[in-house]
């Protein structure tokens, strides 16, 4: 469609149709002052601070021609005879705007003096003070004196509370709508309305919990006055004080880019850093308010031996030095657990120390759980393609997500794609239980636990029956196409749907949406081996048959439990790089039959999600725990590392998309703690020194981590350097690489006081994508499914529920305490009423692995024959999981 050509204060300007006025006018370089617009939200035109003169060539009734002058030029009329709203007048050629004329000046002027009637003269004690649009417009476009009487102003109670996080100051709301559209609109979630029309208008909190929303702070930092404010910030500082420093949120794998706002060494507020390829301008509350752990008097600030059956503190030389002398046994009889959440240099390092000094194998970055070897190969091998924006992505764009709760897993995600489908897209949702992306998505389907590979399958079945095939782009490098086939030549949509408990007419509607659009993206999450063993491999097989792999726009994502498990596997802290090895789930089992010595343990807390797991921990010879508190592994350790927060180090970390970024050091401890890398390297050298250890107690080293013979890195820097010329899908995140790029969302470095007032500028750059396996053209796409066998539908089956407010460590010192998930099982109502259990009782899970006992929830929207157990900390499922659909009984508790 070509460009509309306009003139806005004499300059001629070209920009695609369907742009608004205020917009054209931004890319002229011309600034229309605004309230209510914001480029993030659908525009309303409530404010009237962007009325502009609009002139058009006048049209003639009879013959529709655009009349001419004397001079040859179009006779040009205003728009209706009056002034328009910039913000929703879309631009049309020949058109001519007139920002500057004392018109416009005058109903500017007029806008400003009614906001300010009853507006609050507290700019001194105002956390917007600084960056507030208001403050900024009215030195600009405001009057220099009002006429309206002071005693008339409308006084409310100073604040209420909108919710447990959120503060509204009505005197100071100029009702422009920002929040109610962005909670609608974006978030999803309509917890925020207007009552009280006319002077005592104003903004409400709806249903209960008030304010009921993930995504809550964002209102504050897209409010254009002072009007919202955190609990987190209220009162903490003036802005000028602050000093921000980039960093990445480790909360969950979309790695948010952020900046922790600090003064005098101490953090004030968490805000969203602009990156239109991870989180836009938004962050979720877990990642704004869930960054306070870092100064929490509980943090472990020095190292602790055990002497006598008790922990006493110690200096980092003696505890190292024992460390090293019992990590040296080495070979297969040591282990170590890194959690998912540690920097990409933390990993490559912890990984070398095993796999070159201590000759061992046995790692793995999940606490409890057995290495999914499918989940990282589909990934790397058919993730999206290089240069993927979601942003961008909308009317030709189907998303399928599988066996994912994106709202409690990922949350950003969530906004992404419903972004997606508000641009025209098309949602698929395919999930055990109702997931909120389900209830408005174009679709969703609940197949019964198991059984997610037959809804894929029938999917693909669609894709053959109708020919929708769209192998032409892939070509030669397609496997096993005509297997596939084979294999399903004998099933239909019906039957298997029918196994699967879904509608086979939904099913083909998904398989068409998704074949005939022109990118598509695969989501699945923590729930996909829930949703049926075996899964990924006929998910690998549709996206290859439709073309949806090796380009922009398409491929799968995988939402990996952690903030940084991608950097995990791809550091190779997995039992499966490079040679074989015990997973975590294994070491755990070893080392309770006594063929597992020692474990060292960073990060990550076994012993809290698995009762099991005590005994085998308590069975080590040697435990060593890396931590920033005394976890319920810590507490079992010999030797117990205090842990450098994110804050307090710098490094990297690779997001779900493999977007490689950089965080940076904000806070500086007096307390002598320590990144896991630079703990590792002092116990390989320890190790190497002494001798303690052979060339390896294995024989040869293994992994991609496992390269290079130095151990004398100063700086994290340095290990990033090792890691671009070691790990080769990493040869591109260099740090001069990772710094490039900013100002995605295109504005001028002066328009935050206009559309914002909080300022999202990026300084770190916007991070480096790693490139799939499928994009280099040429590397072969192998398809390889099968019919798996129908589980028994008899029978209660679990299913472990992502839930993002968990109650672990992350949250320690948060203003989301009263969000936080206690442990609890979920019945639908005929399995409760079958057992006469009622909400509130305690009840006991049982599988072959073990048992817990937890109080009920009965949940109406819940499928018959499923129990669900929220994954937060003292649920105890990993010492439940079966592998693939776990069985489980259920009775009342004594």
């Amino acid at each position: 469609m070509p460009d509309i050509n306009l003139i806005i204060d004499g300059q001629p300007v070209a920009v695609p149709a369907g742009t608004n006025i205020v917009d054209a006018a931004r890319a002229a370089g011309v600034s229309i002052p605004v309230f209510c617009y914001h480029p993030k939200l659908n525009p309303v035109g409530m404010c009237r601070m962007c009325m502009v003169e609009v002139w058009t060539p006048r049209v003639d009734p009879a013959t529709r021609q655009v009349v001419m002058g004397d001079d040859g030029k179009p006779v040009m009329a205003m728009m209706m005879g009056k002034l328009q709203p910039g913000c929703v007048t879309p631009v049309s050629d020949g058109m001519e705007v007139r920002t500057g004329t004392e018109k416009v000046k005058f109903t500017q002027k007029g806008a400003l003096e009614f906001l300010l009637t009853s507006h609050p003269l507290d700019c001194p004690v105002c956390d917007k003070g600084g960056e507030c649009p208001l403050q900024n417009l009215t030195m600009q476009w405001g009057p220099g004196l009002s006429r309206f009487d002071y005693a008339d102003k409308v006084h409310f109670e100073k604040p209420i509370a909108l919710g447990d996080l959120i503060y509204l100051d009505r005197e100071r709301c100029i009702l422009c709508s920002r929040c109610v559209r962005f909670e609608d609109d974006i978030a999803g979630d309509p917890v925020l309305g207007f009552d009280n029309r006319g002077r005592n208008w104003e903004i409400i909190a709806k249903g209960e919990p008030a304010f009921d929303s993930k995504f809550s702070g964002n209102t504050t930092d897209i409010c254009p006055v002072g009007a919202l404010t955190t609990a987190d910030f209220r009162f903490k500082a003036r802005v000028w004080e602050l000093q921000p420093v980039p960093s990445v949120c480790t909360n969950c794998s979309v790695g948010c880019d952020l900046t922790l706002d600090m003064r005098h060494n101490e953090l004030k507020r968490v805000m969203p850093r602009e990156n239109e390829f991870v989180n836009e301008i938004w962050l979720c509350d877990k990642g704004r308010f869930g960054m306070r752990a870092a100064e929490n008097s509980a943090r472990l600030t020095t190292p602790f031996i055990r002497r006598n059956g008790q922990l006493v503190a110690a200096t980092w030389a003696d505890a190292l030095a024992l460390v090293a002398d019992k990590l040296s046994v080495g070979g297969a009889q040591v282990g170590g657990i890194a959690g998912p959440s540690l920097s990409n240099e933390d990993y490559f390092l912890f990984a070398r120390l095993f796999r070159s000094v201590l000759g061992s194998n046995n790692l793995d970055y999940r606490p409890g759980a057995a290495s999914d070897p499918a989940i990282d190969h589909w990934v790397n091998t058919l993730g999206v393609g290089s240069g993927t924006n979601l942003t961008k992505l909308g009317k030709g764009t189907a998303v399928l997500i599988v066996g994912a709760d994106p709202e409690e897993e990922a949350p950003l995600y969530t906004l992404r794609v419903r972004g997606i489908q508000n641009r025209g897209g098309d949602v698929t949702v395919i999930n055990p239980y109702p997931t909120k992306l389900g209830k408005s998505a174009n679709r969703s389907l609940h197949p019964k636990a198991g059984t997610g590979p037959h809804v894929v399958l029938a999917m693909l079945k669609t894709v053959f029956e109708e020919n929708l095939l769209k192998t032409e782009t892939l070509g030669s490098r397609i496997r096993g196409l005509a297997a596939a086939q084979r294999v399903l030549a004998n099933e239909t949509v019906e039957g298997l749907c029918e196994i699967a408990g879904v509608s086979a007419e939904s099913v083909r509607a998904a398989a068409r949406a998704f074949a005939t659009a022109e990118n598509g993206i695969i989501l699945y999450g923590t729930l996909a081996l829930t949703v049926g063993a075996g899964l990924l491999a006929p998910l690998a097989a549709l996206a290859i048959t439709l073309g949806k792999v090796g380009r922009a726009g398409s491929g799968l994502i995988s939402l990996t439990n952690g903030g940084n498990a991608r950097g995990a596997i791809d550091m190779g802290v997995r039992p499966d790089a490079g040679a074989a090895g015990l997973s975590a789930q294994a070491m755990l089992s070893a080392a309770q039959s006594g063929n597992l010595k020692a474990l060292y343990v960073a990060g990550s807390d076994p012993a809290a999600d698995n009762p099991a797991a005590v005994e085998a921990l308590k069975a080590l010879e040697f435990l060593v725990v890396q931590d920033q508190f005394l976890t319920e592994t810590a507490q079992l350790a010999h030797v117990v590392l205090p842990l450098a927060a994110i804050s307090e180090r710098e490094g990297t970390t690779t997001n779900a998309e493999r977007r490689v970024q950089r965080f940076r050091q904000a806070r500086h401890t007096t307390a002598d703690v320590r990144s896991v890398w630079e703990t590792a390297q002092q116990v390989a050298s320890m190790v190497l020194e002494g001798a303690l250890v052979g060339a390896s107690a294995n024989g040869k080293a293994s992994g991609s981590a496992a390269n290079s013979n130095s151990w004398d890195y100063a700086v994290a820097e340095d290990v990033t350097t090792a890691i671009t010329s070691t790990v080769r899908s990493y040869a591109q995140a260099t740090i001069a690489n990772l710094s490039v790029g900013t100002g995605t969302w295109g504005r001028q470095s002066s328009e935050q006081v206009y559309y914002d007032g909080t300022s999202y500028e990026n300084a770190e750059g916007l991070g480096v994508q790693l490139a799939a396996q499928a994009d280099d053209g040429k590397s072969e796409l192998p398809m390889k499914i099968s019919i798996p066998v129908a589980p028994n539908a008899d029978g209660l089956k679990l299913i472990a529920a992502p839930r993002a407010y968990d109650n672990r460590d992350w949250g320690r010192g948060s203003k989301l305490a009263p969000r936080m998930v206690p442990a609890h099982v979920i019945l639908s109502v005929a399995d409760a009423k079958a057992s006469s259990i009622t909400i509130g009782d305690h009840v006991t899970v049982q599988s072959e692995a073990g048992q817990v006992t937890l109080p009920a929830q009965i949940d109406a929207s819940l499928r018959q024959g499923y129990v669900l157990i929220a994954d937060v900390r003292g649920a105890g499922l990993a010492g439940l999981a079966t592998g693939g659909v776990t069985m489980v009984r259920v009775e009342k508790a004594e």
